[in-house]
């Protein structure tokens, strides 16, 4: 009986790295404080004075000795551990970023490089095996390289496609050295179906994971030999992908990049919160300076939004059992911060029910060139062209002289967020 394998020749065949810096905001702080990244005890804290700050990198050590791990609270940490803390600073982690992927860049040509996140990349080496040599020569050359230079330790994933490469680092070369780890099409019983945890297959989390459960399938090896009739019933095109995915089989190349079409491209702005936010003024407050970033965003692009959304995440579960909720409405296009704004308090209204609030976030999409102002029927378009202009002459103030130089009244209030945010990168200090 055939399988996805059983034809060698319509399967995808690359030399295809997947590679991680090891607990990079951690091992970058341990470098700069002259320790070696793996047994330094460190940790990479959001807010270092808040007991409610979360932690955004361990160094292995803590890992493993103190199971401190990312999303940890401060108020978490026992006084035993004895660890340091200490907060990101995401410029230097940005430029030691940089530094690291050009490195990589010397194995292969720009097509072939995909830097997948901060501390993750992928390269193509198919066609530099004459200069580097095979796959295991390059991997160790790449590693030897990137410490000697940065002090920094990588872990790769080797594998004939992009998927196969990056399972072969989750779930092999990250844990033990050499830090290296190589899977094939002829390995996947002995690889993909043993890994423990389904929700451990990239692309799958835990609510798939128990869409799947209710269909009897608790494992990659169940997936890989389900019915993909029923796959497809039941998720449509990602229900196939699954049933491939879990043959270790993946179509996706670097040279060919997924850019978003317009009509999908979309703006927002999260925030996680420092405390439980439980007064209604103190939410509106905060939601109110989320949803002016966002509308400067849309005005900086000269683009306006038909479809506002609001993300809301809990601190615990509220009372119907949830530990988020999100909700959407279409509005006239528009990339003004009052009727944005009114928007969000509007979603909040009908869907809040008081409970204890941790995260919240604010998403624009149906994306369009802004080709004209939009009048409306209830507002004089006087007053409609005078808040335009004042707010095109906000944006260039702060623009030129940061987001401190006007703000509202209300951001000195105690909900207000956006003043101490002002200096950050990424949402942390730089």
């Amino acid at each position: 009986m055939s399988d996805p394998l059983s034809d060698p020749s319509r399967l995808p065949v690359h030399d295809i790295m997947c590679i991680d810096c090891k607990s990079f905001y951690a091992s970058t702080e341990a470098i700069k404080r002259a320790e070696y990244p793996t047994s330094a005890k460190i940790a990479v804290l959001s807010r270092e004075e808040s007991s409610g700050g979360l932690i955004l990198a361990a160094s292995p050590y803590s890992k493993q000795n103190y199971g401190v791990k990312l999303g940890t609270r401060r108020f978490e940490l026992r006084d035993d551990m004895d660890l340091k803390l200490v907060e990101p600073h995401m410029k230097d982690y940005i430029k030691l970023n940089y530094r690291i992927n050009q490195i990589y860049r010397q194995f292969t040509d720009d097509a072939h490089w995909f830097p997948y996140s901060i501390d993750e990349s992928f390269i193509d080496v198919s066609g530099s095996h004459q200069l580097f040599g095979n796959n295991q020569q390059i991997a160790r050359q790449i590693q030897k390289r990137v410490f000697d230079q940065t002090g920094i330790i990588t872990t790769v994933g080797i594998g004939q496609n992009p998927l196969l490469a990056k399972l072969a680092l989750d779930n092999a070369a990250k844990e033990q050295a050499p830090w290296i780890a190589e899977w094939t099409y002829d390995q996947v019983p002995q690889t993909i179906w043993q890994i423990p945890k389904i929700t451990a297959m990239w692309g799958i989390g835990h609510r798939t994971a128990k869409s799947l459960a209710l269909m009897g399938i608790y494992s990659v090896a169940d997936l890989a030999h389900a019915e993909l009739k029923q796959l497809k019933k039941h998720f449509g095109v990602l229900g196939e992908q699954l049933y491939y995915d879990a043959w270790g089989i993946d179509y996706s190349t670097l040279t060919k990049r997924y850019v978003p079409r317009a009509a999908s491209k979309g703006y927002g702005n999260s925030q996680i919160l420092m405390r439980d936010y439980i007064k209604p003024v103190d939410l509106q407050v905060v939601l109110e300076e989320v949803t002016d970033q966002v509308a400067t965003r849309l005005r900086n692009n000269h683009v306006v939004t038909e479809l506002i959304s609001l993300h809301i995440g809990f601190a615990d579960v509220d009372k119907s059992n949830r530990t988020h909720f999100s909700a959407q409405m279409h509005v006239e296009a528009t990339n003004d911060t009052k009727q944005l704004t009114s928007a969000i308090w509007y979603l909040l209204s009908t869907k809040w029910d008081g409970s204890p609030v941790r995260q919240v976030g604010v998403r624009c999409a149906k994306i369009s060139t802004q080709r004209m102002t939009q009048f409306s029927l209830f507002e004089d378009p006087e007053v409609t062209l005078h808040r335009q202009q004042l707010s095109i002459t906000i944006d260039r103030i702060r623009k030129r002289f940061g987001y401190k130089a006007l703000v509202r009244a209300s951001s000195l209030t105690p909900g207000g967020t956006a003043i101490e945010r002002s200096g950050l990168v990424g949402g942390h200090h730089a």
